[in-house]
């Protein structure tokens, strides 16, 4: 019988899923990481992978208005994860950059997802894996043409 006999859409069932994967820590950390908050995450994260970017781009990359990634980055800088100087070219604008405690940080998250997607695919075959892997890639794609990999890694966090 399929779900949608059952009285379960397919897509109820995908959000369940979805919930579980976020439970676990595998879509959005759980709040122990570091003492980051999931809501501090998504920035920790861009600026590992933009080094030296600014505010503006940021708030860009991740569907954010710079006001609000201000006051988080402020967050981090509190935590001493992140720091900021001043452009070379431009005297008004800044470059946010990790510090060494932020880059140590983003290894823990990196590491503990990583550690969270081999458990999760541990129980299936090679072959399913793969499958899985081919079908959320295609999946993903249909929306990828008008987002930001990074903005849609986090959206729904």
């Amino acid at each position: 019988m399929s779900a949608e006999m059952a009285g379960v859409s397919v897509a109820d069932r995908l959000v369940e899923l979805l919930a579980r994967l976020r439970r676990l820590g595998l879509v959005s950390l759980p709040p122990t990481v570091a003492g980051v908050s999931p809501s501090l995450a998504p920035l920790l994260e861009y600026l590992a992978e933009h080094p030296n970017c600014g505010v503006k781009e940021v708030a860009k990359g991740l569907g954010l208005s710079p006001p609000t990634v201000s006051v988080a980055l402020r967050r981090l800088e509190e935590m001493g994860l992140s720091s900021r100087r001043p452009h070379p070219r431009d005297g008004r604008a800044v470059q946010l950059y990790l510090t060494p405690v932020g880059e140590d940080t983003y290894r823990k998250m990196v590491s503990l997802r990583r550690g969270i997607a081999t458990k999760l695919l541990a129980g299936l075959e090679p072959e399913d894996q793969e499958e899985l892997l081919r079908l959320l890639s295609k999946a993903l794609r249909v929306d990828a043409a008008a987002d930001n990999p990074t903005k849609a890694r986090w959206r729904n966090s």
